[in-house]
């Protein structure tokens, strides 16, 4: 039977490691995770109306100033500190919740608004995901899966939040790529996104989302790419489609290097 991929699927091979951090006395999840890498800390963006109070008091202030001057030259200059002062108000502003995270040497400290923090180890971290800020408005976000959850931790309005999660995948993907390959030596097939995409040793098995759609099969000589994009996704190429395919994929990076290293030792 294939595996299928998912958050809860790297569960056994998370716990085993952190069994194995454990007896030899390192890092745990009350434990110091050693020195501090990085810091992200988040902010809250102005409100619309906020923001268009402010914008109005720069254009009256911009006016002002022009009129004291006798000249309508520093009315640009005025207009675009004020725009920078705005957005920089907006990301200096304290919230509420999360107040930031924290990147260890061995893994991750969540600090609420209280000052109190929830240290995650990289072992204790089963999967990730990124999602950009969308055209309509939707801002970036990023969840992360803990051992054993069911529903992920989200990560939203932190300062470099692509960066934190490049850094956690970075950090999972090695013991998940050594997973799906196990996987795929042991079950013959791994699954990707609820079963559209199969992988085994001789190519991949693409079944379209729309049940009258006809399965599509690849040997690997026909694919071209496997790569994650810039949505967080697999994005696959192939010789013979037109347009790449894509499934939403926690940890993509992970998953394409897999496919990867796969279709490179077919060929």
């Amino acid at each position: 039977m294939a595996m299928v991929w998912s958050p809860a699927w790297a569960r056994s091979l998370a716990e085993s490691g952190a069994a194995r951090r454990g007896s030899a006395g390192s890092d745990g999840l009350a434990g110091p995770l050693g020195r501090v890498v990085r810091v992200h800390r988040r902010f809250r963006p102005l409100s619309w109306r906020a923001r268009a109070w402010l914008d109005a008091g720069a254009a009256v202030l911009a006016v002002a100033v022009c009129l004291a001057l006798g000249e309508w030259w520093p009315a640009p200059v005025v207009a675009a500190v004020a725009v920078v002062a705005t957005s920089g108000y907006g990301w200096l502003r304290p919230t509420s919740g999360l107040r930031s995270v924290r990147v260890h040497e061995g893994g991750l400290a969540l600090v609420g608004a209280d000052g109190g923090e929830r240290l995650l180890p990289w072992a204790a971290l089963e999967a990730s995901e990124y999602s950009p800020a969308g055209r309509r408005g939707e801002g970036e976000q990023g969840r992360i899966w803990p051992t054993g959850a069911e529903d992920p931790l989200v990560l939203a309005r932190l300062r470099g939040l692509e960066e934190l999660l490049r850094e956690v995948d970075a950090r999972l993907s090695p013991g998940l790529r050594a997973a799906l390959h196990e996987t795929l030596r042991t079950e013959g097939s791994v699954r990707f996104a609820r079963g559209r995409l199969t992988v085994t040793a001789g190519g991949l098995v693409h079944r379209p989302p729309h049940p009258l759609a006809v399965t599509e099969a690849y040997r690997w000589e026909e694919v071209q790419s496997a790569r994650a994009s810039g949505l967080g996704e697999l994005e696959i190429r192939t010789y013979s489609a037109g347009l790449p395919l894509t499934f939403p994929v926690p940890n993509a990076r992970a998953a394409a290097d897999f496919l990867a290293e796969v279709r490179a030792r077919s060929l």
